[in-house]
């Protein structure tokens, strides 16, 4: 479950207000950077590399189809003139539903790519999270917080590059998943 931004901070004021932490010997508070996980370690350049791989496959199928679409609307221009009514408006008919299936086609690319990025990415961010968590308990940690929304913070505060560190040892030979 996501905490918005409000409920956020009203967690963060109640925790760090409340007596229990106030009488506690020290308040230790924790900052990972998600997006640096992912660019940074071993299965997220992984992840990029395949995304790119079948986003330029994608990209390289329609500049295929426009380059087709292209041709005939040249050709149905060129040869407009020599045609009958029929087979010109057969031709334009042809080329209205092509560029339409051209359309829905990048539509579609463009709806899977974005579900095989989120998929990919949450696979990445649940490891991510456990590790957060093992660090946490681990080393006696307050409070972790993701550097979404975090206006200011101290580099001494930043666990970044010890979850990269944890996420490419806990990964390492299983690819990205």
């Amino acid at each position: 479950m996501r905490l918005t931004k409000p409920a956020f901070m009203v967690v963060l004021i109640l925790l760090l207000n409340c007596p229990a932490f106030i009488n506690a010997t020290e308040i230790k508070i924790g900052m990972v950077d998600f997006q640096q996980v992912v660019e940074k370690s071993e299965p997220g350049q992984k992840i990029e590399a395949s995304l790119k791989k079948e986003g330029e496959r994608m990209e390289a199928e329609l500049n295929k189809d426009k380059d087709e679409l292209k041709s005939l609307k040249e050709k149905l221009e060129r040869e407009a003139m020599v045609m009958s009514r029929e087979a010109r408006e057969e031709k334009e008919i042809e080329f209205r539903v092509k560029a339409r299936n051209l359309q829905e086609k990048e539509k579609r690319y463009r709806a899977e790519f974005v579900g095989k990025q989120r998929q990919e990415v949450d696979k990445i961010r649940k490891v991510v999270l456990e590790i957060a968590q093992d660090v946490g308990k681990k080393e006696g940690f307050t409070i972790i917080v993701s550097k979404v929304g975090v206006l200011y913070h101290d580099s001494s505060v930043d666990l970044t590059d010890k979850v990269v560190k944890a996420l490419n040892q806990r990964l390492a030979g299983k690819g990205s998943q």
